[in-house]
């Protein structure tokens, strides 16, 4: 038995119903789906009712009526009635059902499935609708229609705001006043219903006046067959983009052009010219407005309510459905048609009222036949125009591989997407790189590029997301759904996401990752195209997006695979940093005031690149402003002309700490090679290595082979080998980290892998680098060995950080140890601590060579034999002969300050012979008698007075004369300390490690052979 309930209006924006809780329940226990139901409505009349017979076939959401439910819930008798219905009311009154109805409802489990479903749009304007948004329709028609009968009314809702009307004409198979369900394998076809007009026929021809006489005057042309004209929607070309001499027109009318075949299609006529006059036709234009902004104040206002309006068949008025788009008001332009222009497009001169670039217009031909004539002024109007299709030269220097591959990677996907009618998930493009690199300069010129190419004539939409980081989750939905509705309503459209990691931001450990996980899957479930709820269709549109790096992203976001190409821009080479500066000058020497460069002396820009290694984009840009800042100030001083030189940048540099350094901390040296005694064959390496490679990039650059990025210092305690890379820090021109092993080593697992990367990361950031390991032996030592596995872990992530897995590129590593043999084989083999050099113990040249470098530092007699010194201190070490040195240094100090002792002691003597007679007179103390130490200070202090005053007075002959003394070290010095010193390296250590490096250097294996005695080579022993 059918059940009855009332009908009650709730906006569902679609052809399904809710059914009332008492039929609901039944169909959830059951697993009734939605897709198999068609709910039959039936209006239960009076006799006196003039709607008798009304009844439809509509669908089911799947869900309950919420008024059904409160009057299921209500507790009054007198609320407890029949239960409710919900439907859409505009749906409803197309239907013929009105708020309050009482209706019949049966359920049809068994209806037949339809192949094809034919209708047409109830008004012209729902067929325009559907043309702007056949794809848009086409993907949600299903979700919002279930069940068709012939004749009857179906309502699809676009975008959720334009209801389009369609009547039902035929059914295939036929149902025979029944009705059919719809699946995905029917068929929808919509028939064309176009504007119609009323052509006149039979007028009078246009005269054939001289092209003089012809300007601005407006004709009727003669048609003998009537015939059809429809509407367009074209997109308004800037005329700056197309790059075209259009001609002028210096009438009160708005003058656009179109091309030959829009403007037949528009007019069904032929282009027709008049000499060098183009016959433009009048026409009505509508501007539809894009999606409003959810950020903008007006959008935030609340909607008017509907207004309540009665569709009567044959009025003129429209339909209300057609004022959801946001036509304005109609105007009045005349297009003409002109080569070159390309289809669905018009270009106008000066743009009409309320006319924006890129805007859509609905374009019609006026019911009146009238033109004018333009005139092109003598200028050639070409019949056909051909675009080059080659991109304009860059303007950004050092950068043109990048742009070359935004650019083609756009070019293809717009090719693509023209041979499709749909794309699901939005083609994207992720550009990487360092703060200061140039991301958001590349990716807007790659849009200008592509906006300005003839063969897309995109339209861009540029966001920076880190505005928008800190909103409300709801609100960043709806700028999400905004942004790709703005970029499709204008497509073909490349929308710019720049800063995308700040708005869909890597996890953080210990912090909270709710709310960004959630912004990046509402992120991916609208853009990603694997997402089912995501945007109905991308054609035309592309996504271009920055970020630091990936890693800086949303783990989601790089398991989703949302972009198909990933460029990183690295930091410029010594090349382009030489363009990137010359462009600069030349662009900031335009725009200065009688700053320029002297043609004579030009800026040697190779010898700036190869000052400015590890500078970005924006760095080098900096550094320009301050040059030429320095400039003013010396013409504010009037120092000398306004002359940009090199010395002004050297003097810029000074206290500049590029981007890439500011968060890096950096070791400074004061150590040079010349402070450095012997070592020859190391130096040599050690500069071979580290500083040949960059002050001579370039020959560098073109090496066939792989370059050294590793070396191993090993040698005795004492040698050198840190005052080595102390000497490195400063003499070769790179940044220098040093690394101690309680900075790596960590007990918890990760933690000490996390420090390794980050410090690898650090060195990459601020490279060209040297990474120093002290003692390495203590953090990278032999695996296996340790029983809590710390240092194994540190290994492995060293292992992946070096040539393993990730090779390195500008970061530089050098190691030091007393006990290579101790190093896990595995970094000593080539492609890691490629070098190994031997710090050995110093011969007798050396020696007095260490000495030299040493005796810089103190004052050393003339009398002093360093030579006899070196001979004498066979067996010591470098640290030894300077401790020998610095040691004298102590006893000729520790002389002086007894030698001055004694002398104040001789002087106190003498003038206790001659004492000072004195009378204290005055004071709150002279009733007092003073004790022996308060007249023994007062006299000393008198003393002091009198021997100032006799100085002054040319007494000075009295006083001790020659001035300071110089203290320098003897001969006699150096022995007396030589007599208690000895080698801190004992002879027997010393034979001990010479063969451990013998060992080291003839066999390079993991498994050396071990001693029976107990300095074995490579022994550890760890409790377990």
């Amino acid at each position: 038995m059918p059940r009855r309930a009332r009908i009650h209006f709730v906006s569902l924006r679609s052809s399904l119903v809710n059914l009332p809780i008492s039929i609901y329940g039944p169909l959830l226990e059951r697993s009734i789906r939605p897709q198999n139901l068609a709910v039959h409505l039936k209006l239960i009349h009076s006799p006196q009712d003039a709607r008798a017979g009304v009844e439809a076939y509509v669908g089911w959401t799947g869900m309950a009526s919420a008024s059904s439910l409160a009057h299921f819930n209500a507790t009054d008798s007198a609320e407890k009635g029949l239960e409710t219905i919900e439907i859409d009311p505009q749906y409803a009154q197309g239907l013929g059902f009105t708020q309050g109805d009482l209706v019949e409802i049966g359920l049809l489990h068994d209806l037949p499935l339809a192949k094809s479903v034919a209708t047409e749009p109830l008004t012209s304007d729902d067929w325009e609708i559907v043309e702007i948004h056949a794809s848009h329709v086409e993907s949600t028609l299903l979700s919002q229609v279930r069940v068709a009968k012939t004749g009857q009314e179906i309502d699809v809702w676009v975008m959720g705001r334009t209801r389009v009307r369609l009547k039902v004409v035929s059914l295939d198979p036929s149902s025979r006043g029944n009705a059919l369900l719809l699946t995905t394998n029917t068929e929808v076809s919509i028939a064309p219903k176009p504007h119609r007009t009323e052509h006149r026929t039979g007028l009078t021809p246009v005269d054939n006046k001289p092209a003089a006489q012809a300007v601005a005057s407006t004709t009727v042309e003669e048609k003998t067959i009537p015939h059809k004209r429809i509407s367009e929607v074209l997109r308004v070309l800037p005329h700056k983009v197309s790059g075209m001499t259009l001609p002028e027109y210096a009438g009160p009318e708005f003058v656009g052009y179109v091309s030959p075949s829009t403007f037949t299609q528009l007019h069904s006529r032929n282009p027709t010219e008049d000499g060098d006059r183009i016959s433009c036709f009048m026409s009505t234009v509508k501007r539809l407005l894009p999606p409003p902004n959810p950020s903008s104040p007006a959008s935030m206002a609340p909607p008017p309510p509907p207004v309540p309006r009665i569709i009567k068949p044959g009025a003129t008025d429209k339909d209300p459905a057609s004022n959801d788009i946001g036509q304005v008001t109609d105007q009045v332009v005349f297009l003409g048609p002109l080569c070159g222009i390309p289809e669905s497009h018009v270009v106008f001169p000066a743009a009409p009222r309320n006319v924006e670039d890129w805007d859509l217009l609905l374009v019609s031909p006026a019911s009146e036949d009238q033109s004018i004539l333009v005139d092109t002024l003598g200028e050639d109007i070409p019949t056909s125009t051909a675009f080059s299709a080659t991109a304009p030269r860059s303007v950004l220097a050092g950068v043109d591989d990048v742009l070359e591959r935004c650019t083609e990677f756009c070019i293809r996907k717009f090719i693509l997407h023209s041979y499709k009618e749909a794309v699901r998930g939005v083609s994207a493009l992720l550009l990487t790189g360092r703060q200061g690199t140039g991301k958001t300069s590349i990716v807007q010129h790659v849009a200008k590029t592509v906006q300005e190419d003839p063969r897309t004539f995109t339209y861009t939409h540029f966001v920076d997301v880190s505005r928008y980081a800190e909103q409300s989750i709801p609100s960043i939905k709806a700028l999400l759904r905004y942004w790709f509705a703005k970029a499709t309503w204008h497509r073909p459209s490349i929308l710019i996401l720049d800063n995308l990691d700040k708005l869909l931001s890597a996890e953080v450990e210990h912090a909270d990752s709710f709310r960004t996980r959630q912004i990046t899957e509402l992120f991916l479930s609208l853009y990603s195209s694997s997402a089912r709820t995501g945007m109905s269709n991308s054609r035309g549109t592309l996504l271009l997006a920055t970020a630091t790096s990936t890693a800086a992203l949303h783990s989601l976001v790089n398991s989703s695979h949302i972009f198909q190409e990933l460029i990183n821009v690295k930091p410029p080479n010594s090349d382009a940093r030489r363009d990137i500066l010359q462009s600069i000058v030349r662009d900031r020497l335009s725009t200065a005031q009688d700053i320029h460069v002297d043609p004579e002396s030009p800026l040697n820009y190779a010898a700036l690149a190869m000052q400015t290694e590890g500078y970005s984009a924006t760095d080098l840009q900096d550094l320009v402003g301050r040059a030429i800042h320095q400039v003013a100030m010396r013409v504010a001083r009037n120092i000398t002309p306004a002359v940009l030189t090199y010395a002004d940048f050297t003097t810029a540099q000074v206290d500049f700490t590029p981007l890439s350094l500011r968060d890096v901390k950096l070791q400074k040296s004061d150590i040079a090679w010349s402070d450095i005694g012997g070592l020859h064959e190391t130096r040599r390496v050690l500069r071979e290595t580290l500083e040949w490679p960059t002050k001579y990039g370039p020959i560098f650059a073109q090496a066939p082979l792989r370059l050294r990025s590793g070396i191993l210092l090993y040698g005795f305690p004492g040698c050198g080998k840190t005052l080595l890379a102390s000497a490195v820090a400063k003499e070769c021109g790179l940044n220098f980290i040093s690394v101690k092993g309680p900075e790596i080593l960590n007990k918890y697992i990760g933690a000490s892998e996390k420090s390794v990367r980050d410090l690898f990361e650090r060195a990459s950031t601020a490279k060209p680098c040297v990474l120093f390991f002290d003692e390495f032996d203590s953090i990278a030592p032999k695996r296996g060995h340790d029983s809590t596995g710390v240092t194994d872990r540190v290994v492995n992530q060293m292992l992946t950080q070096m040539d393993g897995a990730e090779g390195l590129e500008g970061v530089y590593v050098l190691a030091a140890t007393s006990r290579p043999d101790l190093i896990d084989s595995a970094l000593l083999r080539p492609g890691r601590l490629d070098k190994s050099l031997l710090c050995g113990m110093p011969d007798l040249q050396e020696r007095k060579e260490i000495l030299e470098a040493v005796a810089k530092g103190v004052s050393l007699s003339p009398s002093v034999d360093l030579g006899e010194i070196a001979a004498l201190t066979d067996g010591f070490s470098g640290a030894d002969l300077q401790a020998l040195l610095y040691n004298a240094h102590l006893e000729v100090i520790h002389a002086s300050i007894a030698s001055a002792s004694d002398q104040s002691h001789s002087t106190h003597l003498t003038a206790e012979e001659d004492p000072i007679e004195f009378t204290a007179i005055g004071g709150p103390s002279t009733s007092k008698i003073a004790s022996r130490a308060e007249k023994a200070a007062l006299e000393k202090r008198l003393r002091q007075i009198q021997r100032a005053s006799q100085a002054e007075h040319g007494a000075a002959k009295k006083m001790p004369s020659g001035g300071t003394k110089k203290h320098e070290i003897t001969p006699e010095h150096i022995h007396r300390v030589l007599k208690t010193t000895r080698p801190s390296v004992s002879p027997e250590e010393r034979l001990r490690l010479d063969r451990i490096y013998h060992a080291f250097k003839s066999g390079r294996s993991g498994d050396l052979p071990v001693p029976p005695e107990g300095g074995g080579i490579g022994h550890r022993v760890s409790l377990m």
